[in-house]
């Protein structure tokens, strides 16, 4: 995030560390045991998970009003592209989410990329556009994966 906004930047390190733990704690159960969280409403583990991701949605959509009624759209090529970029990371990563590890390596087709050399190229690229766009025009550089 720009040096501009530190108390939205630390909100989403804060919302990416707390799914990064969900991922954690979610991925050692079935699914199938009982609740006892009120937002599973009686239900199991599952149900939890349901309700989660549709609390999500309706506070995606809350806040998007919000943004909309401040006059804070994303409206220029840049916020837009980059919430474009954020939301099919997102996504890649939900693709990877309960993927085996042996999985990452396994060829579906002889000559055929398989899942690792993909993330792989695509963490190459990123961090190549990222690095020279950083270098190019002064930003600081982390250097990260």
């Amino acid at each position: 995030m720009r040096k501009t906004n530190p108390e939205v930047a630390a909100l989403i390190e804060r919302l990416q560390g707390q799914m990064s733990r969900a991922v954690e704690v979610f991925s050692e159960v079935e699914g199938s045991e009982p609740s006892s969280h009120p937002c599973a409403m009686r239900g199991n583990l599952n149900d939890l998970l349901a309700h989660n991701a549709e609390h999500e949605k309706m506070h995606y959509g809350q806040i998007s009003d919000r943004r909309y009624a401040l006059g804070l759209i994303q409206k220029s090529p840049r916020e837009r592209y980059l919430a474009e970029w954020y939301r099919e990371r997102a996504a890649l990563i939900a693709l990877l989410l309960d993927l085996p590890d042996d999985a990452l390596d396994k060829e579906t087709e002889q000559g055929v990329t398989t899942i690792r050399q993909i993330i792989e190229h695509v963490l190459h690229w990123d961090k190549s556009s990222v690095e020279d766009t950083a270098t190019r025009y002064g930003s600081e550089s982390s250097g990260g994966q």
